[in-house]
């Protein structure tokens, strides 16, 4: 008998010990697959990072797949958002010049809350009378008052802050306050 064809038995453990190494890396290669998938995975919800005092918002999502045959194939998307906040500073309100209009059918409105926006050291102007009737209260403030504008709200609380249309009312005043029907002085 010849000995084509057949194994060389060189030693009965070789085979053994070769089967262990075989599955011994599988193992470890599967075990730092998880490990990688369980790190990029871990988060349910995208990092997000705020840089402080610009406004900036950067968003990364990473995500990992494993084939059947044991690849890996990984896909990550980034987006930025770039966010800017201006704080407007108000006035104080010496440096505010108001008038109050009453469109409303009683009598001494808008003295008696010229009165009150005097005391609280607003520039008032002389009251007048406006028609038609409004409703509700209204706050038109020229170009550059609305902030100022927003903090009359505290004087009447249910009136509609909007910017001035017509440059032509009331061409001294950076606010003019018109009471409405909501107005109960």
């Amino acid at each position: 008998m010849t000995d084509k064809g057949r194994h060389a038995g060189g030693g009965g453990g070789s085979f053994y010990r070769d089967l262990a190494m075989m599955i011994l890396g599988i193992i470890l290669v599967g075990a730092a697959v998880f490990f990688l998938l369980f790190l990029l995975a871990d988060d349910s919800e995208p990092a997000t990072t705020t840089t402080a005092g610009t406004g900036a918002t950067s968003t990364t999502t990473s995500a990992s797949s494993t084939t059947s045959e044991g690849s890996t194939s990984s896909t990550s998307s980034s987006s930025s958002t770039t966010t800017s906040t201006t704080t407007v500073p108000v006035r104080p309100p010496e440096e505010v010049r108001v008038v109050v209009l009453n469109s409303i059918a009683v009598d001494g409105a808008a003295g008696q809350m010229t009165k009150q926006l005097d005391d609280a050291g607003y520039q008032t102007l002389p009251p007048d009378d406006y028609e038609p009737e409004q409703d509700p209260s209204r706050l038109l403030y020229r170009e550059g008052f609305s902030a100022e504008a927003n903090e009359l709200l505290e004087f009447i609380p249910d009136a509609s802050v909007e910017p001035l249309e017509d440059d032509s009312l009331q061409p001294g005043a950076d606010v003019i306050m018109i009471l409405g029907t909501g107005y109960d002085g």
